[in-house]
């Protein structure tokens, strides 16, 4: 995948883990219409590309993401505009959520609003020291959106999630540890790589696991019968795959599987 220089997101790949950099030092990477349009791109060309195993999002400039770009709001923004904006939100983390592959969150620095959308949206999260999360919403007369009201919940719970939207604290790494918002805590400067050591691990699962593993929890899995469902829909596939086949003679002859996908 090439990547156009003058994007204000650039992928770039470490083995088969693509690692996807959002760039735009003037704003800490706030979520322009370009921006967002670019993610989307990335993010979908990704999900469909066979020499990518996992994704790694991240921040350039000392920040993960300061949400929303502010300083190209304006006082007369229509509802067709901001539906527009909405629809564009809803594109990446629809890619995010229900793609095939692991996406996994290096923060370093800030995820503010819709930045902690995208965090929140990711599979894992990893976060430096120095890294804050607030869901900034509330304090600019906004409510979530990037998918918040359902992607929060899936880590903290309803009721903190209504605390965490509604007073909207701003949090740091280990206090977002505690709760569940952050899924591994590093140094600062570290939260990159240490993220491409577990996308990498990822990468080098079964693909096919990875993929029903995520279509499972985005369908939902809110009941046994849910659970139920997940298995009875994707298991039969899964035992006839050439992975699964694979991993079964790798077993027998004392050797690590090598998967394929197929």
């Amino acid at each position: 995948m090439t990547t156009d220089i003058e994007s204000p997101v650039k992928v770039e790949f470490q083995g088969r883990v693509a690692v996807v950099t959002m760039d735009n030092a003037k704003t800490k990477n706030a979520l322009s219409p370009e921006m967002i349009r670019d993610l989307g791109d990335r993010f979908e060309a990704l999900m469909g590309d066979w020499n990518c195993g996992a994704i790694v999002l991240t921040g350039a400039n000392g920040a993960f993401c300061s949400g929303g770009d502010v300083s190209r709001m304006q006082r007369d923004r229509q509802v067709l505009d901001t539906r527009v904006y909405i629809g564009g939100m809803h594109r990446i983390v629809r890619a995010m959520v229900n793609g095939g592959k692991p996406v996994v969150a290096a923060v370093e620095g800030a995820a503010f609003g819709a930045g902690m959308s995208l965090a929140t949206g990711c599979d894992f999260v990893v976060a430096s020291q120095r890294s804050k999360f607030c869901a900034a919403f509330a304090k600019v007369g906004l409510a979530p959106d990037g998918g918040l009201y359902w992607t929060l919940p899936q880590r903290v719970g309803v009721g903190l999630a209504k605390k965490l939207i509604m007073l909207a604290p701003t949090l740091a790494a280990a206090d977002a540890e505690k709760i569940g918002i952050v899924d591994e805590a590093v140094a600062d400067g570290e939260a990159l790589s240490r993220a491409i050591n577990i996308a990498t691990e990822l990468a080098a699962a079964a693909p096919l696991s990875m993929a029903v593993v995520k279509a499972a929890y985005a369908d939902g899995i809110l009941t046994l019968e849910d659970a139920f469902r997940a298995e009875r829909d994707h298991h039969p596939m899964l035992v006839r795959s050439a992975d699964h086949l694979g991993a079964i003679d790798a077993f027998r002859e004392k050797r690590l599987p090598e998967f394929s996908g197929k």
